[in-house]
């Protein structure tokens, strides 16, 4: 992948990922910028943050392609997890392929959404209680297939077991009104079927490089959000979202209002924190356990976050901000503080204040667990981490904000309880 750049080159063919060196100060972070051919300036950082972690496990992934109809782009940030098993390794190999096949034409990546909706037609067949009705079906529908050198397209797949399955039914003869009624599920089912996600696929493939790259005990994981970015025929572009676990993407206007937010897939779902009546309780139990997810590309049923149609895919307006980033800038902003921290700035500065703003309050609070845990005995250390969000969340209450008192006597105030995590973000000001 290529290096830095002074955001003059138009973001490369093959595209770029970035993350996995993150040396020097998390204020002073390098910050990267490339230009689409749509004339969208992409403004991205990445870092391995303040505190207990000194690795990465973050990386940005972007690409450009050649649509039908014009540009194709793909955002992504990924969110390494596992700490000690690796969560850098996952999120390495996972932005390797996203990149990989939002980039055509790739024959692989066609072959496999082929072989995988054959698996799942089958799978469908298979509900069906006759078995032998099944092995007639499934003997008709593969003789319509091409040769194994030829890839059949998802589409031709789905309609030829639709057709199998229609001829097979009147061959049949009579049938009892329970074969009949399952028959229909199976058809309506079939009809329903939708070729994979690419995205999927790439998920997929990093499972099976996780495993041959990370043969010892534990599992690398990660979650990620991604933007596909797609011209229409008409000169329309279009977003939608890929998303795993709790990164955060949200689309605001020119004028900063909100148009979309992804939701976190956390076990504890973030509460309103403008609630000024928001108890202790809630804020205890969202300020500790936020970063449980309940999905990520290792969970037993692989499965992306869906979201309303009409809701997405979304149309793009010229001036809207597309804003990807990992749990780590969560866990210190809010969007609304994002947007204002945009407003009457250039992207590279929104951003490095970003960076500045995040070492500063990440500083803040290992200075409280520090302090903290050198008060407590060995055996209650693990206790200060609790402990020092209780004294926050309890000053929020008080104060209906999170309040932070630095060193050189600036008092600031915050919305998010904060966190010590990597850090990386994507903004895409749209052309």
């Amino acid at each position: 992948m290529h290096s830095h750049t002074d955001g003059t080159d138009l973001l490369p063919r093959d595209g770029f990922i970035f993350g996995e060196d993150s040396s020097g100060p998390l204020g002073a972070s390098p910050i990267v910028q490339w230009r689409t051919r749509s004339g969208d300036l992409l403004v991205s950082a990445s870092h391995h943050g303040y505190g207990y972690k000194s690795v990465n496990e973050d990386r940005v992934a972007l690409a450009e392609v050649d649509g039908e109809h014009g540009p194709d782009i793909a955002l992504f940030v990924v969110d390494g997890m596992g700490g000690r098993e690796r969560g850098d390794l996952a999120a390495q190999l996972l932005s390797e392929e996203l990149v990989r096949v939002v980039r055509p034409p790739d024959a692989d990546v066609d072959a496999e959404i082929s072989h995988l909706v054959k698996d799942q037609i089958e799978t469908v067949l298979w509900q069906l209680p006759n078995r032998d009705f099944v092995r007639r079906i499934l003997a008709r529908w593969r003789s319509q297939w091409s040769n194994e050198n030829d890839i059949d397209a998802p589409g031709r797949l789905i309609r030829s077991a639709l057709e199998s399955v229609n001829a097979e039914s009147l061959q049949s003869g009579e049938l009892a009104s329970g074969q009949l009624r399952g028959i229909a599920e199976i058809l309506r089912e079939l009809a329903e079927m939708s070729s994979p996600d690419i995205t999927e696929i790439a998920l997929r493939r990093t499972q099976r490089r996780i495993v041959t790259q990370h043969p010892g005990p534990g599992m690398p994981d990660a979650c990620f959000v991604g933007a596909l970015i797609h011209t229409e025929e008409d000169g329309r572009r279009t977003l939608d979202v890929r998303q795993i676990g709790d990164c955060r993407l949200f689309v605001c206007s020119r004028e900063g209002n909100i148009r979309f937010r992804t939701i976190g897939e956390s076990v504890i779902a973030e509460p309103n924190l403008e609630d000024p009546k928001l108890p202790l309780t809630d804020l205890m139990a969202y300020s500790l356990h936020r970063n449980l997810v309940r999905n990520s590309i290792n969970a037993p049923k692989l499965a992306l976050k869906r979201y309303r149609k009409e809701d997405l895919p979304m149309v793009l307006e010229r001036g809207d901000r597309v804003f990807l980033y990992s749990d780590g800038v969560d866990d210190l902003f809010s969007p609304e503080e994002l947007i204002e921290m945009a407003r009457n700035t250039t992207p590279e500065n929104l951003v490095r204040d970003l960076l500045l703003h995040s070492e500063r309050r990440m500083k803040y609070v290992s200075g409280l667990l520090r302090a903290q845990r050198e008060q407590l005995p060995m055996d209650l250390k693990m206790k200060a981490y609790p402990q020092v969000h209780e004294r926050l969340n309890r000053a929020r209450v008080e104060e209906g904000c999170y309040v932070e008192a630095y060193r050189d006597g600036v008092t600031g105030r915050w919305t998010k309880p904060p966190k010590c995590d990597n850090t990386s973000i994507c903004v895409m000001w749209v052309g």
